[in-house]
């Protein structure tokens, strides 16, 4: 895409990224000896650190997180080059580990605590991860490459863990956050948090309450029918999280969660490729609404040789958006503004337990079974918009009818998926000497699928053609699935700083079934299903502190081959998008993470990945689209780098300032195959880069900030269908103040 001349500039923005940093990190002559922290993750669902777990791991701390205001899953991206987020508003992201990136059931897992969050992938190719607000958190473990034995199907490409903070039994804390900021020819943006911990009965019961906020930052504008509206993509989230943790006996722990998020858009939140940054000309209003319950109970217990963990959570979340559809309306020649409105309720039950060892001798494991039924129902509807309002009088098709603008329907539909797997699965692990460890895991996964569509208007004419009186299904498969996964690692303690790893892992993601009928209504041929795609990743590594552990690095290299993947294919027509199996693919990666403490003041993480993802045959006819050998993937940037720096300097016993800088780029990439596609788009190339500056003292901390400091306009997502080339970006310059206390 071409949307500026950013290529002439990129040297530029490497300047003044490098610049920031060098700003935030003056003089380190003076160095004392200090250490880069130790991270301890429960990536292999027992307590390691990052050096000793054979895999390659990032890990963002909750203070980065805090210190940086990256609360939302498109912004926490920034922090980690090795992980990718395509968004698409406020609820809707798709996000991309090791350049796996396709349409289909999501590839990476999402997990929540212990909750599993990840999205269905219902709508259009997006796989509709939710967004919830990443406040108060202990970390975020970003688990690269399959993870399929301890994680599951949803895990193809790996696992985003995001992990909270639980309460403390001893210590009465409280704290509170706000900032305000202005938005460059944009809507003011507010954000607060408020945190209290409560201990109820010392060292037995105590509580731990989170409340969190955001409000305006609009900064997209709508020529809707000739009249001008500016900014209306204001945002407004607010959520609340409260967890419960009884120590009921030394051996015995029970942590209760409940979380609760809204999240509304008022309006359109992308701009036309044809119009430029910023510039939206839908003749529709396009709100967007997301609700998220979430619930879960963690019980452990400490045998002495292993601990017994069972887990259950239940997540539900409704999404109800309108979409503009009027430019496939007027490629019909229906002479009508359209709406296309979708309501999706989304439930996810999900329980598992497990053992993992603490043996005495060179022998631990972990063994479990896991067990989910997941469900979505979604209601569709193209419906006639009024042309002043830039509203459908009616939503769906029963309240058309009921309310007598049965007529206003041009096509609307009911869906119903439901997936009820169970799994087992086991990871040994065993010290053969006291340097080499050996680790093998398998999990054996079954799932029954259902699929079911109801036909409640065929396409129509909405003048000359009649409406349809009855229901008609159209769609109603049951699959089952059986599958395998499988972990195989050997680690090496070169010193006692010093880890080699090797990794061999396999990986996928169940298949699902098409409305074939409904599309050769349209003349449209599409498979009746699509099959599990599967992959196999192997992967080197080495994981090592150096200079008095001032510094800690990770560098791992992998190769991943990629067998029957999971493609969104249009109609030549652009109205019927359905999912077909591809041929083979592979990605060649390395990637590269520096953490350094070299003084008490200056502290810094940096990270980049090279990944070259491509198709390694042509695609196959049945595929409906055109990929030959060589074609890069979708999606994935080859080039991406990341960091954050920061720089205190203390001017009395209780007063320090601080400055820091973050920085975050993502090379270009494309929107399919090549360029006998006619979906076919670069998206350029970006860097992101925010600074802040502040003090603190006496609990308080009070800075400035200013984020997309060179004022770019990214190309965060793209959905590209019969309607247009829609770009969704993030907000233009952001200046503002923060203040916090903590007490």
């Amino acid at each position: 895409m071409r949307l500026s001349n950013r290529r002439g500039r990129f040297a530029a923005r490497i300047s003044q990224a490098v610049a920031l940093a060098a700003t935030a990190t003056v003089s380190v002559a003076n160095a004392q000896e200090t250490v880069v922290e130790e991270i301890v993750v429960t990536a292999t669902k027992r307590e390691t650190t990052m050096k000793d777990t054979p895999a390659a791991i990032g890990a963002i701390s909750g203070d980065a997180i805090r210190e940086s205001q990256a609360f939302s899953l498109e912004s926490f991206a920034r922090l980690d080059p090795s992980v990718q987020v395509n968004n698409r508003g406020v609820g809707d992201n798709q996000i991309i580990v090791r350049g796996i990136a396709s349409s289909g059931k999501p590839t990476v897992g999402l997990y929540f605590d212990e909750a599993v969050i990840t999205g269905l992938g219902l709508d259009g190719g997006s796989d509709n991860q939710p967004n919830i607000q990443l406040h108060d958190m202990e970390r975020i473990e970003i688990l690269k490459g399959p993870q399929g034995t301890l994680f599951g199907a949803g895990s193809m490409s790996g696992t985003v863990r995001f992990i909270t903070n639980t309460p403390d039994l001893e210590k009465q804390s409280f704290s509170f956050s706000g900032a305000a900021a202005s938005v460059k020819d944009g809507n003011p943006f507010y954000q607060g948090e408020a945190v209290a911990n409560l201990p109820i009965i010392d060292d037995k019961l105590g509580m731990r309450a989170v409340v969190w906020g955001d409000s305006g930052g609009g900064y997209i504008d709508q020529n809707r029918n000739g009249t001008q509206h500016d900014d209306v993509n204001d945002q407004s989230v607010w959520g609340t999280r409260l967890t419960l943790a009884s120590q009921i006996t030394e051996q015995f722990k029970v942590t209760v969660m409940g979380l609760y998020q809204e999240s509304d858009a008022d309006g359109s939140q992308y701009f036309e490729f044809s119009e430029g940054p910023y510039r939206n000309i839908s003749p529709t209003q396009e709100p967007f609404e997301d609700e998220i319950k979430l619930f879960s109970a963690i019980a452990d217990y400490d045998a002495g040789f292993g601990t017994f963990t069972g887990t259950v959570s239940y997540m539900d979340r409704d999404l109800n958006f309108s979409r503009d559809s009027t430019p496939t309306a007027n490629r019909f020649n229906l002479g009508v503004d359209l709406a296309y409105h979708q309501a999706q309720e989304i439930s996810n039950l999900s329980s598992e337990f497990r053992f993992a060892s603490t043996f005495d001798g060179p022998l631990q494991f972990v063994t479990g079974a896991f067990y989910a039924e997941q469900k979505s129902t979604a209601r569709n509807a193209a419906l006639v918009a009024d042309s002043a309002t830039g509203l459908a009088r009616c939503n769906f098709h029963a309240d058309c009818v009921a309310s007598g603008f049965a007529r206003d329907d041009i096509n609307s539909s009911t869906g119903e998926v439901t997936i009820d797997q169970f799994a087992i699965f086991s990871e040994t692990e065993y010290k053969f000497t006291d340097k080499f460890t050996g680790t093998l895991g398998v999990r054996y996964y079954t799932a029954d699928i259902g699929q079911q569509t109801i036909t409640t208007q065929s396409l129509r004419h909405p003048v000359f053609s009649p409406v349809q009186t009855a229901d008609v299904l159209s769609l109603d498969e049951d699959t089952s699935e059986n599958e395998m996964s499988y972990n195989f690692a050997l680690a090496y303690a070169l010193t006692n700083d010093t880890t080699l790893y090797s990794r061999v892992a396999s990986g996928f993601r169940p298949g699902g079934a098409n409305d074939s009928d409904a599309a050769a209504q349209q003349g449209v041929i599409a498979p009746a299903k699509y099959e599990s795609d599967t992959l196999w990743s192997f992967e080197v590594g080495a994981k090592s502190y150096f200079a008095n552990r001032m510094f800690y690095t990770e560098v791992s290299v992998y190769r991943i081959n990629w067998s029957d993947q999971q493609i969104s294919v249009t109609d030549p027509g652009g109205t019927f998008v359905y999912i077909a199996n591809a041929g083979k693919s592979y990605v060649n990666g390395v990637e590269f993470q520096l953490n350094g403490q070299p003084t008490d003041a200056l502290s810094f993480n940096i990270g980049a990945t090279y990944t070259d993802s491509r198709l390694s045959e042509d695609l196959p006819s049945t595929a409906q689209t055109s990929g030959f050998d060589g074609d890069r993937i979708p999606y994935t940037p080859k080039w991406s780098f990341a960091g954050q720096v920061t720089y205190e300097v203390p001017f009395s016993s209780s007063l320090t300032g601080y400055a820091s800088t973050n920085f975050n780029y993502r090379g270009v990439s494309y929107t399919n195959f090549n360029s006998q596609s006619d979906d076919y788009q670069e998206l350029d190339s970006y860097l992101l880069v925010g600074v802040r500056a502040g003090v603190r003292v006496d609990g308080w901390d009070a800075g400035i900030f200013v984020d997309n400091v060179t004022d770019e306009t990214p190309e965060i997502g793209l959905r590209v269908t019969g309607d247009g080339y829609r770009v969704y970006t993030t907000r233009p310059l952001t200046a503002g103040v923060r203040v916090s206390k903590s007490f």
